[in-house]
C-alpha cells in the first residue's frame, strides 16, 4: 500500500498475472488476485520487483522479475518468479546480479537455492560464475545449491 492506494508495483504485478506468470488459478478477480499476493508475500522477509532490458516496454526497459527472499540467521534463500516476457538472457543477468547483491552483504552467510528437479540447467550453469555449487538432492524432485555469502567471512 502506498497510503490509502495500492503501489505501481500491484499493476505491475497484475500484468504478470493475466500474462501467466504465477502459480495462481485462472480468472481470479483483481481483489483475489491482491488477496492472494498479500498471503504469499507474508511468508518472506524481503521482495524485490527487479527491471532489466525487454523489449515489451515503450521505454524498452522495465520490470521482468520479481524476487523474494526468507532469511534463517545468516543463511538466505532467494524465491525467482520471472515474468513471461523474460527471456533467457534477461532471466539469467536477474538471478546474476541478485545472488551477487546479497553474496556480498555482511547479512548474508550461506545462499541456499531450492530447484524444483525440472529446473536444473540454470543453477548448474551458474557454477561457471562460481554463484552456485550444487549440494545434493533434498526430496525426490528438489536439488540444493549453495554459495557463501559475505558474512560467513572469519567464522571457522
Amino acid at each position: 500500500m502506498d497510503g490509502e492506494q495500492y503501489s505501481k508495483d500491484i499493476a505491475i504485478l497484475w500484468a504478470a498475472y493475466k500474462a501467466g506468470s504465477f502459480a495462481l488459478p485462472e480468472e481470479l478477480t483483481q481483489g483475489e488476485f491482491i488477496e492472494q499476493v498479500e498471503k504469499n508475500l507474508e511468508q518472506y522477509s524481503n521482495t524485490w520487483i527487479v527491471d532489466d532490458d525487454t523489449p515489451v516496454f515503450a521505454s524498452k526497459r522495465g520490470p521482468v522479475a520479481m524476487v523474494s527472499t526468507t532469511s534463517a540467521g545468516l543463511i538466505v534463500e532467494p524465491r525467482f518468479v520471472f515474468f513471461k516476457w523474460a527471456k533467457a538472457k534477461t532471466m539469467l543477468r536477474v538471478v546474476v546480479s541478485f545472488l551477487n547483491m546479497i553474496k556480498h552483504s555482511k547479512k548474508t552467510g550461506i545462499i541456499l537455492v531450492r530447484v524444483n528437479g525440472d529446473s536444473t540447467v540454470l543453477p548448474t550453469h551458474l557454477k561457471s560464475y562460481d554463484l552456485l555449487h550444487y549440494l545434493g538432492k533434498s526430496d525426490a524432485n528438489e536439488h540444493l545449491y549453495s554459495v557463501r555469502g559475505r558474512g560467513s567471512d572469519g567464522v571457522a
